[in-house]
Parts: structure tokens; sequence; C-alpha cells
């Protein structure tokens, strides 16, 4: 996949959503109400966004289980979405009623507490899955800069620092476009770990090199997106 000249990170926050736009140098930030007007805004950009595309019918997503279990210490950050007739229900207990009753087992609170914004991504993406709007995971993605899981929380200090480092040290001038945000903008509607995890999927969707879980999936299957790592550059995932 050749480097995209437009790159956007996108994640879920109070507001909305929050933007990191990557284009000649510059980085670019931003707060959308609605993910269509994001959709509308870059139309001819890559779009790697933080947010389930295409739900699990019978069982889990593959893309799910492997990044979970790509992430070790960290695959807890790894939501196994709802089934599509638990996503369009807004009262928890009914919803894990009726995941349970098509999937087997229950759905979690923090899943079904996504299923508003999942539900509005599908409307602008359905079940495309190859853009130019990507699912992609800040957690995979920080995984690639780091060429390993970080054993640290992003709700930690040590690991918000740690984060910072990483994207700065791979795109100058991203620590002040964090720094400028935490005071352009109000934390009720933008947390410190939306802006990271708008930021680092910004960066993997301007890779040129890229790999997915599952590797070489199916037309029809859920796929995340991220960069190629270090230590699995030279093996048999898939690069795109």
């Amino acid at each position: 996949m050749p480097r995209a000249e437009s790159a956007v990170g996108v994640d879920a926050c109070p507001y909305g959503w929050f933007t990191t736009a990557l284009s000649e140098g510059s980085i670019e930030t931003e707060l959308y109400e609605d993910f269509s007007e994001v959709q509308s805004d870059f139309q001819e950009a890559r779009v790697f966004v933080d947010i389930p595309i295409g739900l699990p019918t019978r069982s889990r997503r593959r893309c799910d289980i492997e990044a979970h279990d790509l992430l070790g210490c960290r695959g807890n950050s790894v939501f196994f979405p709802p089934c599509e007739s638990a996503a369009a229900i807004g009262d928890y207990d009914e919803a894990n009623a009726k995941h349970r009753e098509k999937m087997g087992h229950g759905l979690s609170q923090q899943a079904h507490a996504i299923s508003d914004k999942i539900n509005e991504v599908r409307e602008v993406v359905g079940e495309t899955y190859d853009g130019p709007i990507y699912e992609s995971h800040p957690e995979l993605c920080f995984y690639a800069l780091n060429g390993q899981p970080i054993a640290y929380s992003k709700s930690s200090k040590r690991g918000l620092v740690f984060r910072r480092h990483l994207l700065e040290q791979r795109h100058s001038g991203m620590d002040d476009g964090y720094e400028q945000v935490l005071d352009d903008t109000l934390r009720k509607d933008v947390r410190r770990d939306d802006i990271l995890d708008s930021m680092a999927p910004a960066l993997a969707a301007q890779s040129e090199e890229l790999q997915s879980v599952p590797e070489d999936p199916d037309p029809e299957v859920p796929r995340i997106y991220y960069p190629t790592t270090p230590a699995l550059a030279d093996s048999s995932w898939s690069k795109l």
C-alpha cells in the first residue's frame, strides 16, 4: 500500500469524534459531532478509525481475538463488539441478553457503551473493509511503534509519557500538537487518551508498510490494520 499523502486518525470522544490529520508535514486536529462530517471532510484521505467495522454474527470476530492475543498485557484494550441486533438496543441488560442469545456469550459493558459509535460509523462505511476508511486500533499502532506491547497502561503517568515519546520520535511536532489540544479543548469534550488514540492511527494511516489481523483475510472478513512492526518486518504476515 503506497504512502498516503493525507492520513487521518479518528477516535471516539465525549464530544463525538477527535481527528488528527497529517499532510505534507503539518499536523491538524479537530473535533466533530458526527462521523458523517469526518467522512465529508476527508474524502481524499486515508482514514484509520478506532471503532469496529463489521459486526460478529455467530462467534467473536477473528480480528479481535488475534489482536487481543498479540497485545498480551494490553489485550484488555480490545473490546469484543456486539452483534448487530444487540448494537441496536440502548439498555445494557437487554442488549446483553440479546447478544447472549445470538452469540452464546455475554456482552461487556465497555463494548455496549460504544454501540452508538459503531452504528454511526456503520451508517457511513457499511461493511467495506478496504478503505478509504479502515478499522485500526491504537494499542496495535503503539505496539508497532515500540516493537512490542507497552507494559504500562495509557491511563498511568508512565504509560502516557512513554506513548507521547513514541509519537514524537516518529513524527517531530506531535508532542507540541498534543499540548496544543490540551490548551484548546476541555477534558469533558476530549480526554488525554483520546488525543493519543487519534494520533497513533494517523501515523499508521501514513505508513507504506501495513499489516492486518487476521493476515490475508477473505474479502468478507473484518480486519484491523496497523503498521508493520520491526520484529515482524521479515515475517510471513501480510504486507499491504
